[in-house]
């Protein structure tokens, strides 16, 4: 099958969208199902093997045709051709159907009695879900956002923070749905690997709140936050908790709101450096991780709270201020 196809087993452009979509269907967005192919000169579009006619495959529709098809990833260009206007068909079967065969044949050639090819414009995929048609990521993003981050999950009310970026709110689901792929998940998911124990200090298997929380360098993280933000030590919060945002009921409304989001950068820094350590070899080091999450949570807060303007010099050396604003 040709690489143009979105169901081509070359992973192209098309295909990794196409992945990708697997993963958005199951947040209740009918992602995978979004795309409708029309048809120029039909030299890119697989005739059986994909949904260009009709609600199905043909070789799902007419399976005894498909069997006796020489060619099965004939393309529809290979199968019709307009000669002086008229539409012919260019069969090329293992042996001629026949019998109840041959009235499917005959079902076949009235569903493509409407079909038009035009040899001056080429096969191209439409994204119904865009009012233009064409995908874009932004579009998406804003979808999701709307029909994905504001629901709640594990009767939690909402996993929003509009003081972070939407890639935060994102990665925030993620974790909830464990869809970061520490080595437990992965053994679920019957991936075979070596050890499923923790790659950075092989204390203990590496689940997400281990990876997050509990390993020695993570943990070593969150009591210097909480030691940054004047709150003690770190109490033995699940991930779940953590995303929620629990926090101590002196804080204001905006406060709690700055916590979580700190709470969050946390965990995303948290993830991202162990994902270094892993896959590039990095050495884990925590006064660099805190200094990230310093810098980026003053960034993304203070250009997110309206009107509330955050002092730099308060964010590092007494951000407790900004819990009872």
């Amino acid at each position: 099958m040709r690489s143009d196809s979105p169901h081509s087993s070359s992973l192209g452009t098309w295909t990794n969208i196409i992945l990708a979509g697997k993963e958005i269907d199951e947040m209740n967005i009918p992602f995978s199902n979004s795309f409708v192919k029309t048809l120029g000169d039909g030299s890119s579009t697989a005739f059986w093997k994909e949904v260009w006619i009709g609600s199905s495959k043909l070789c799902d529709k007419y399976p005894r045709l498909y069997m006796l098809e020489c060619v099965q990833n004939a393309m529809v260009s290979d199968r019709l051709q307009i000669c002086n206007a008229t539409m012919t068909y260019n069969w090329n079967w293992i042996r001629t159907p026949c019998g109840r065969t041959m009235g499917k044949l005959d079902s076949l050639t009235e569903l493509l009695s409407g079909t038009s090819l035009s040899s001056e414009t080429k096969d191209k995929w439409l994204w119904i879900m865009s009012g233009n048609e064409r995908f874009t990521v932004k579009i998406l993003s804003s979808i999701i956002d709307e029909s994905l981050l504001a629901i709640g999950t594990n009767n939690y009310e909402t996993i929003r923070n509009n003081l972070v970026p939407k890639k935060l709110e994102i990665f925030t689901w993620r974790v909830i749905k464990k869809r970061i792929l520490v080595k437990l998940e992965l053994d679920k998911r019957g991936i075979d690997l070596h050890s499923v124990r923790c790659p950075l200090c092989d204390d203990d298997l590496e689940t997400i709140d281990h990876a997050l929380i509990f390993c020695k360098h993570s943990l070593d993280v969150w009591n210097r936050i909480f030691k940054w933000w004047g709150l003690g030590n770190f109490s033995n919060l699940s991930t779940n908790e953590i995303l929620r945002g629990i926090a101590p009921s002196q804080m204001s409304n905006l406060g709690r709101l700055i916590w979580q989001a700190v709470e969050w950068v946390c965990v995303y820094f948290i993830w991202k450096n162990r994902n270094n350590r892993v896959f590039h070899g990095k050495m884990w080091n925590t006064p660099i991780a805190l200094n990230e999450i310093q810098s980026k949570s003053f960034e993304w807060i203070s250009h997110r709270s309206k009107g509330k303007k955050l002092d730099w010099f308060d964010w590092l050396n007494n951000p407790s201020v900004y819990l009872t604003i």
